[in-house]
């Protein structure tokens, strides 16, 4: 998607910039991968994309287990496992047998958890990457032309806002007054996006203006909804937009993006489905093709 930034002028004390964390470099390439995988597809359904993720994901889970752990030993232990499976079914009325069988089983399978842990273990990290990615663009759909959305400031004190206090780029406009909600520390405001494009909607408290982006497209793109404050998990769940300063008056600003079905025809459902199934059938499709036990 061309993504073109439409600002108000006027100065502002927090634009958005280069992620200056720790680790910032690596989820930008992290980011570049998934914008190249996603862009041949950003104009079809979400399917398609997802589908490539995912066969991706079961084949490098399979190729760690294969390279990390001791397939000689799996595939020993999973024929005693089976053996003593046999055990059981042969010698079901032998109760001393069937106990004996029951705690080897018991043992076999513990071994088998135990050499499966390091693969696991080394997985984990970036599944939970792939998976944070895959909502920021599948998740959630963006807002489209001439449709309304919320924009939401939680304030860290009580504070009354009122139309003053939002600035508007051209493209955006206010179709009601705030609501404030003194209770929840928060303020509401309904917008009209009138174009596509990329927008900057400030919040101006005193001197000081914050700022949380806005897509109105009809393309897959990332879409964090909400810009908190400093933290590690802000810094993972939204690497488009730096976090809010520790100690400003907000808690966070918020869009209503709405919520994205994948539609499969014969029923519909979230894509973290679809991701769990297609990776799993394409992973014990994979080990199989590729002799790898798991």
């Amino acid at each position: 998607m061309t993504q073109t930034l439409v600002s108000m002028g006027g100065p502002q004390v927090d634009e958005q910039s280069e992620l200056q964390t720790v680790g910032g470099a690596s989820l930008k390439l992290i980011d570049g991968a998934f914008d190249l995988i996603f862009r041949p597809f950003r104009n079809s359904g979400p399917m398609y994309g997802l589908f490539v993720v995912s066969f991706l994901t079961g084949l490098a889970a399979v190729l760690v287990f294969g390279y990390v752990s001791n397939q000689e030993s799996l595939r020993q232990i999973k024929n005693r496992i089976q053996a003593h499976l046999l055990e059981l079914r042969l010698f079901p009325d032998q109760l001393g047998v069937v106990l004996k069988a029951y705690g080897r089983v018991l043992r076999w399978t513990l071994s088998y958890l135990m050499y499966n842990l390091k693969p696991l273990a080394i997985l984990m990290l970036p599944l939970v990457i792939i998976m944070v990615q895959l909502d920021l663009r599948l998740g959630s759909t963006p807002i489209q032309a001439h449709q309304s959305f919320i924009l939401t400031a939680k304030l860290a004190e009580p504070l009354t806002l009122d139309s003053d206090s939002l600035r508007l780029p051209r493209g955006l406009a206010l179709t009601a007054p705030p609501v404030n909600i003194p209770a929840l520390n928060e303020v509401d405001w309904r917008i009209r996006a009138d174009e596509d494009g990329v927008f900057m909607p400030s919040v101006v408290l005193g001197s000081q203006s914050f700022s949380k982006q806005v897509v109105v497209s009809k393309e897959i793109t990332l879409l964090p909804s909400e810009r908190g404050r400093e933290g590690i998990m802000e810094w993972f769940m939204n690497p488009v937009e730096q976090a809010l300063p520790r100690g400003c008056p907000l808690r966070s600003l918020e869009v209503n993006y709405a919520p994205r079905s994948i539609d499969l025809g014969f029923f519909v459902t979230n894509w973290m489905v679809v991701f769990l199934v297609v990776s799993l059938v394409s992973g014990l499709i994979l080990k199989t093709i590729l002799g790898i036990e798991i």
